[in-house]
Parts: structure tokens; sequence; C-alpha cells
């Protein structure tokens, strides 16, 4: 019972450390520092609604990948809980990192509606954070984890850029 609500406040605790300071905190900084700075926004109907769409998206792919760990029962998306076996259905099946792509088109999104030219300014550091945490950190990890099992996985699915196959 312990381990089961220590894993649950965890997870908390990174959802608010993590992709909440991503997606709120650090865009809406941006945000203010150019209206401070009077820097001009681009933004239109279209690209506010679509903006919203590229939002939506990246909520739902994460809710996606959170059932599909939690009902496989092999990860969760708290990097506190060690993962069990690698998960390579749904959305893992085409990239092995679905949940950073999740963060992308919700920056994407806040880009759109937005039309602050800092929040381009940070989408450029978070893909470099992204990469060099997962190229130096969360990979390296799993195969100490995984072994073999995740160098194949890796062999087959790209780390950013899905191959769809024909």
């Amino acid at each position: 019972m312990f381990s089961f609500l220590k894993k649950h406040i965890d997870g908390a605790i990174y959802l608010l450390i993590g992709p909440f300071t991503i997606m709120y905190l650090f865009p809406n900084f941006f945000i203010d520092l150019g209206f401070k700075l009077h820097i001009i926004n681009f933004t239109s109907t279209f690209s506010h609604w679509l903006g919203i769409v590229f939002m939506n998206l990246g909520a739902l792919l994460a809710v996606v990948c959170t059932i599909i760990m939690y009902n496989t029962k092999k990860a969760s998306p708290s990097p506190f809980s060690k993962p069990l076996r690698v998960v390579n259905i749904g959305p893992f099946k085409y990239v092995r990192h679905p949940m950073v792509w999740s963060i992308n088109f919700v920056l994407l999104g806040q880009i759109l509606v937005y039309g602050s030219p800092l929040l381009i300014v940070w989408f450029l550091i978070w893909l470099r954070f992204a990469h060099l945490y997962i190229e130096r950190y969360e990979e390296p990890y799993l195969i100490s984890v995984f072994g073999q099992d995740y160098v194949e996985y890796s062999k087959q699915t790209a780390r950013w850029l899905p191959k769809f196959k024909k």
C-alpha cells in the first residue's frame, strides 16, 4: 500500500516539476518577457485555431501514451518508476519517445496561439535540452535496464522522426 501511494505521489511531483514547468511556467515567462520588451507577436485567427488543434493533439498523445504504459504495466510516465519491459505498441511503435512529441505539439500550439517570437526561442531551447537528456541520460539508462531488448527496439524504431513501413 505504501509503495503504491509513494509511486503516485512521486508521479504527481514529477508532473508539477517536469511537464508543468516546460509547458506552462517557461512559456508564460517568455510571453510576459516579450510583452514587457514590446516584441510584436504574429498571430491570426487561423494560427490561433491551428495552435489549439496542436495543443489538443499533444494532450491526446500524452493521455494515450500514459494509458498504454499503465495498461501494459510495463512502464510509467514518471521517471521515478523503474520500467519493467520495453513498450513497443501504439505510438511507441513509431518513435521511441512519443511523450516528448506530446510536449512538442503543445509548445508548437502555444507558438501558434500566442505568436510570440520568444516562444520560438524557448521551443528551440527545449528541443536541445530534450535531445541531450534522451541521448545522454534516458537511453543509456534504458539500455542498462533492458540490455539487448532496448538495443533491438532502438534499431527498429526511430528516436524522433517516425519511419512508416510500406
